[in-house]
């Protein structure tokens, strides 16, 4: 008895049980990184510094709380990704945390986003010291734009990237309604004034894209249900998905279903090219009895669709499964996994559309413009730009053709020295934690050499280049 206490109460050696065991099941799965570990926890440091421990915990609960609300019933189109949306920063030190703390559990997807730019700033963090007013921003992000901390990271990401180039830079503290640019930065008699804009994530058409696509999906799913049938479909629009009926899915799924073995096309018009398959259940059942399959999930995704649901691709799928939830996971949300499908199908999907693709392949000359109102006007600066690049190559080699168009035409009265177009992509993978490109465009002035300005800030300075954009690399 006295033993059993001195090992701490049932309570304290059960979770210390459960926690060894997950212990386990990590170190089994063979993909836990202790550098990268090591740079995360580097990277977070400094923003739990600015909470005190009660603040954190506050935070957190309401996280925790906001993941364990029971989902309302509501249109797929209506739906959101799982996010934490009124206080994103704590979310995205939430997922850092867990991927720390407790890998199990945690939201895959949205990790696989957000980790690469703390993993960026962990990896620059011993450059810090050259970047005043960096607690000043940091305490920002953690309050003023919790909601929205994209921008003020991508800012923090560069003042890192220019102080490991030896820059001593100087953050500049906003004094609405005057403008100024986001920092200067100084080196060997040079001083030069950088300015940051961010894009958003997604273009609001690409939002409502996915949303009629939802709506379609949402009243085809019901012929699939009855239908029974374990398919895969691969679906390329060729016109906008807004003008379809809402039955336009739905109607082709009733005139086409069942399918023989094989692979078939169910519809090639003018607005659509469909093809379908059958999906190896066998396949699938064993793969589920010898492996963990996490709910939701690039993994559940690629074991139904095989190579037609590739990494990064849009995809929905519906299925009947036997759930299971990992022990000693605070939101059962962030540990789900398939234990059995009973059946299951899906689709992956494309836009062809020449409306879509060049209404996704938005044009930076307005950003830049609005970047330049943020300079002074009688010294030099540099203008550096982001934007994620989450809709596809199409999209990308259109958004290029804009930028190699525009940009070198972009007149200014204001001295900007060089431009710095930065392309983020964090892939969905299903055999690591994570895998980032950083495609860096450079436009300058002629005759102006600028060898020390940064030409990666999330992609560690050792890892080496290659040559070419990343969506022509991959696709």
């Amino acid at each position: 008895m006295g033993q059993a206490k001195r090992r701490g109460t049932y309570e304290e050696r059960k979770k210390a049980a459960i926690k060894q065991a997950k212990a386990l099941i990590v170190e089994k799965m063979g993909d836990r990184d202790e550098r990268l570990m090591e740079v995360l926890r580097r990277a977070l440091a400094p923003f739990f510094a600015l909470m005190t421990k009660e603040e954190w915990q506050a935070r957190r609960s309401h996280i925790l709380e906001a993941l364990k609300r029971p989902l309302e019933p509501i249109p797929l189109e209506k739906a959101k990704p799982l996010r934490i949306r009124d206080d994103e920063i704590g979310w995205y030190l939430f997922l850092c945390e867990q991927i720390m703390k407790d890998p199990l559990c945690v939201e895959i997807s949205q990790a696989q986003r957000i980790l690469p730019f703390f993993a960026g700033i962990g990896e620059r963090w011993e450059y810090s010291a050259k970047v005043a007013g960096l607690d000043r921003k940091i305490q920002e992000v953690l309050t003023k734009y919790k909601s929205e901390p994209d921008g003020v990271i991508f800012e923090i990401l560069v003042a890192l990237a220019y102080a490991a180039k030896g820059w001593d830079v100087e953050l500049i503290e906003e004094a609405p309604p005057a403008k100024s640019p986001d920092m200067v930065v100084r080196k060997d008699g040079v001083e030069l004034f950088i300015e940051c804009k961010r894009l958003d994530r997604r273009t609001d058409y690409a939002e409502k894209e996915r949303n009629h696509f939802l709506r379609l999906w949402d009243i085809a799913k019901h012929v699939l249900i009855a239908n029974k049938q374990w398919v895969w479909l691969k679906a390329i629009f060729h016109s906008e998905v807004s003008k379809l009926q809402d039955d336009f899915l739905a109607s082709i799924l009733e005139k086409t279903l069942p399918i023989g073995n094989g692979e078939q096309t169910l519809c090639d018009n003018a607005d659509v090219t469909i093809y379908a398959r059958p999906i190896d259940r066998r396949a699938v059942q064993q793969h589920i009895e010898n492996f963990m399959v996490k709910e939701p999930s690039p993994m559940l995704n690629h074991l139904l669709g095989g190579d037609w649901a590739p990494d990064n691709s849009e995809v929905s799928v519906i299925y009947l499964a036997q759930r299971g939830t990992m022990i000693g996971c605070e939101a059962p949300v962030l540990s789900t996994y398939v234990e059995k499908i009973d059946w299951a199908c899906g689709i992956t999907r494309t836009y062809d559309s020449e409306v879509s693709i060049n209404k996704k392949a938005r044009d930076i000359t307005k950003l830049l413009s609005k970047a330049v109102e943020q300079v002074p006007e009688d010294r030099p600066s540099i203008i550096h730009v982001a934007a994620e690049t989450l809709e596809g190559r199409e999209v990308e080699l259109r958004r290029t053709e804009k930028v190699m168009e525009k940009i070198p035409t972009f007149v200014t009265d204001r001295p900007v020295l060089g431009i710095r177009f930065h392309r983020f992509q964090s892939h969905s993978r299903t055999d690591k934690l994570y895998e980032f490109d950083e495609t860096v465009e450079k436009f300058q002035i002629d005759d102006v050499r600028l060898p020390d300005i940064p030409s990666r800030v999330v992609v560690p300075d050792h890892v080496e280049l290659v040559n070419g954009r990343h969506w022509e690399i991959y696709d």
